[in-house]
């Protein structure tokens, strides 16, 4: 009977040490490679980008329209601006570069300004016994009659008005006496032409003279622009 109790327990040991064997067995971790023969899975996989210098600089630019901190400097927003200038810039071929002047023509010539509204070649009649300069009638209405008043401009189409006459040359005042003349239906400068211009210039036939009205000071602004013997030598 001891014999057959003994052997129980012997027996129940043993079945008691194989069992905890067999569940450090299961709960231990595999550390034994194995093949997998399985289809590969359908998820992709982020590939990662490239990183080139171009595109670093692209990211890299942050346009905010925030208020700068105190603590970020001057210097540091301009090298963001000359960053963002640098990554829009282009470098266009001499062909686009044509096309675009083309396009945007900036005109760079330097063009003289020339004051003298009316002028004349001097001719026989306006040196003879009439005593009178002629001046063309729609010279006198472009550029004298717009800045005159109403009153004025009648009393030069009637018994005519009396204006200072200032010599560039030689800086005189003298006085003439604008008026319509209907013989010739054109306008005229008398009562003192003969002797305060003529003779006092020496003026000969031929001579350019030009005549323009200052508005600033009101008065008629002479000069001799060009001698007869310098173009007729």
């Amino acid at each position: 009977m001891k014999d057959q109790l003994f052997a129980a327990n012997q027996s129940d040991k043993k079945r008691n040490h194989r069992y905890i064997i067999d569940v450090q067995e299961n709960n231990a971790v595999s550390t034994e490679l194995t093949l997998h023969c399985g289809f590969p899975s359908m998820i992709k996989k982020p590939r990662p980008t490239p990183i080139s210098s171009s595109s670093f600089l692209h990211s890299s630019i942050v346009v905010s329209t925030r208020k700068e901190p105190d603590g970020v400097s001057k210097e540091s927003s301009e090298l963001k601006t000359l960053a963002r200038d640098t990554a829009n810039e282009r470098i266009y071929s001499p062909e686009e570069e044509r096309k675009m002047r083309l396009k945007h023509p900036v005109w760079t010539k330097l063009v003289h300004y020339d004051p003298w509204k009316i002028k004349k070649r001097l001719t026989g009649s306006d040196l003879g016994n009439h005593c009178r300069l002629l001046v063309a009638s729609a010279l006198v209405k472009n550029h004298i009659f717009p800045f005159m008043g109403s009153e004025i401009v009648e009393k030069i189409r009637g018994e005519g008005a009396e204006f200072c006459f200032w010599d560039c040359d030689t800086n005189t005042g003298l006085n003439l006496v604008l008026k319509y003349w209907h013989t010739s239906k054109s306008y005229i400068f008398n009562k003192g032409w003969q002797n305060n211009f003529v003779k006092r210039r020496h003026l000969v036939e031929g001579d350019l003279i030009g005549i323009y009205w200052d508005f600033t000071k009101k008065i008629f602004n002479f000069a001799v622009l060009e001698r007869a013997c310098e173009v007729y030598p």
